[in-house]
């Protein structure tokens, strides 16, 4: 009987440190993947704050509510007009905006994500826009004679923007209608842009149904490793030596496992949040949001795997101080019978 509930207990503490190295994984993934807070210092590792005029620019750029009349304006265009007039402390917090609109999307609290471009259309109102779009067009080509009487005409009218490099003196002259045009510029740039649309929202369709599965799963994987655990302790443990014994040498192994697969497991876990991106983000995101998501999967994936690595360290050590416990007491209890 005893040899049975030892094999018993054996093929127990065998399941215990499976389930809970894939447990640890699993669920430290569910609670750092989708919160907000991993991303926004991965962004910081990554400087990406420091990319946001050029993401900026590309969204209103590719953005199709925007005014025909700035579809004129390229990319590279947008991009000084933004890093120009938004400094980086607007940045910073217009993308954190943006990333907790993401994962409240993520999470069921919204059915879209966006970013708003309220603060960018603030700026571009009045002297700080002028300046912005001065200093795009000094990097322009030279203005044409016929450029320049179409640049009045259009200032006048209200008509599309030409980007070209005027003589110093009339980009001046035009200052004032520049500021009125600008005016009128912003009533057709969107109050924001939506990063990830929410058509299927509710439906059997919404991705997200499938994906809080997935995550409700991940949940609840602590529990399995609990029922062995608990399985363990009643087959075998009879006494203070047997608790630290067979409960330590697990907790060494799956400490030093989890420790050891975190620190080199960031390809594969790259590699799965990577696909997880393009399989949800396809038609969803815009192609700008899902590049800047893949740039920092490596930033990201350490955030998600940091916690891992300090819980492995921690369970490995108990462990060890387990057994050496363990250890003492039973030289301590045999100690006197050896005299």
């Amino acid at each position: 009987m005893k040899t049975l509930a030892k094999t018993l207990a054996i093929i127990c503490a065998v399941l215990f440190v499976i389930t809970s190295v894939l447990a640890l994984f699993l669920f430290t993934i569910e609670q750092k993947a989708f919160s907000a807070k991993t991303y926004k210092l991965a962004f910081a590792q990554q400087r990406v704050y420091e990319q946001m005029p050029s993401i900026l620019a590309a969204s209103i750029a590719e953005n199709e509510n925007t005014d025909p009349l700035l579809k004129g304006i390229s990319r590279d265009d947008w991009e000084k007009i933004v890093a120009s007039l938004l400094p980086p402390e607007e940045l910073k917090s217009l993308t954190d905006d943006a990333l907790d609109s993401v994962f409240d999307y993520l999470n069921g609290k919204t059915d879209s994500a966006v970013i708003s471009l309220l603060p960018f259309k603030r700026h571009l109102v009045g002297d700080s826009g002028v300046q912005a779009v001065k200093q795009v067009l000094v990097t322009q080509p030279d203005c044409t004679a016929e450029q320049l009487v179409q640049i009045g005409l259009n200032l006048i009218s209200g008509g599309e923007l030409i980007l070209c490099n005027p003589p110093a003196g009339m980009i001046d002259m035009f200052a004032p209608m520049m500021e009125t045009q600008l005016q009128v510029m912003t009533l057709g740039i969107p109050d924001e842009i939506t990063l990830i649309k929410g058509n299927q929202s509710g439906t059997p369709d919404d991705p997200r149904i499938r994906l809080s599965r997935v995550r409700t799963t991940m949940k609840l994987t602590p529990i399995l490793p609990l029922l062995f655990l608990f399985g363990l302790t009643l087959l075998i443990v009879r006494n203070l030596v047997d608790w630290l014994k067979w409960w330590g040498v697990p907790f060494i192994v799956i400490g030093g496992i989890s420790f050891i697969m975190a620190l080199i497991g960031s390809p594969a876990l790259n590699l799965l949040v990577q696909r997880a991106i393009q399989n949800q983000g396809a038609g969803s995101m815009p192609p700008v949001l899902i590049s800047t998501m893949q740039e920092t999967l490596g930033a990201v994936v350490r955030q998600i795997l940091k916690p891992v690595v300090i819980e492995g360290l921690f369970l490995a050590v108990l462990g060890i101080g387990m057994v050496v416990v363990s250890v003492y007491l039973v030289k301590r209890e045999a100690a006197p019978s050896s005299k």
